[in-house]
């Protein structure tokens, strides 16, 4: 559905509702460039920043506003749609900075094609897969993700991503729940915030010096 000038998902049964779209800046937070655990899990040496699971576009800008130079792929032809129509829209808006929008750049792919043009030091990757299921009954999540899980269903190569992520770039960060484990064990380190923990996955056979 196409509401002012965006593109919005709607589940079926709710195509009078509102809908999730993609919106740039993603929160007050990335407007004000406030250092956040995401960009310091990077590190000041990572520059250049894949994201292999852009999703609507969040954590994509969040990383680009702090100065990384972000190439985000999303392998889902839908929401690939509703991220590139909220990016334009929002461009032609002006709400997207200039210097942002030069160092941020979107595409259609799968994540492992990605992977296999990396071929340089000092390179970083963000994962950001689907959240399990929770084992025991919980209040629901918030609609964004409930739409989404209705839409993508539960991603189940999340942990093969991350094995030959960590094999092409210095550094891996994964966003998680804090109630799920670990995709793969052997974690560098890790930063918490109330709502989330970003796994970090350090490799210094591929880091300059």
């Amino acid at each position: 559905v196409e509401a002012e000038g965006r593109l919005e998902l709607r589940p079926p049964k709710q195509l009078e509702s509102s809908g999730i779209s993609a919106r740039f800046p993603p929160d007050r937070f990335a407007r004000t460039g406030s250092k956040s655990i995401l960009v310091r899990a990077f590190g000041k040496r990572t520059n250049l920043i894949f994201d292999l699971t852009a999703g609507l576009g969040g954590d994509a800008y969040r990383l680009a506003r702090a100065g990384h130079q972000v190439f985000a792929s999303e392998r889902h032809p839908a929401i690939y749609a509703l991220l590139v129509s909220g990016w334009e829209r929002d461009r032609e808006l002006g709400n997207v900075e200039l210097e942002v929008s030069r160092r941020l750049e979107f595409s259609h792919e799968e994540g492992v094609r990605v992977l296999d043009r990396i071929d340089q030091a000092d390179v970083g990757v963000y994962l950001d897969p689907m959240y399990p299921r929770p084992l025991r009954h919980t209040a629901l999540p918030k609609r964004e993700l409930q739409v989404l899980r209705q839409l993508l269903g539960d991603e189940g190569d999340a942990a093969l991503l991350l094995e030959l992520a960590r094999s092409r770039a210095a550094h891996v960060v994964v966003k998680r729940p804090h109630r799920a484990p670990p995709l793969l064990s052997d974690v560098s380190f890790e930063l918490s915030t109330k709502l989330v923990r970003f796994d970090v996955y350090v490799n210094p056979d591929l880091m300059r010096g």
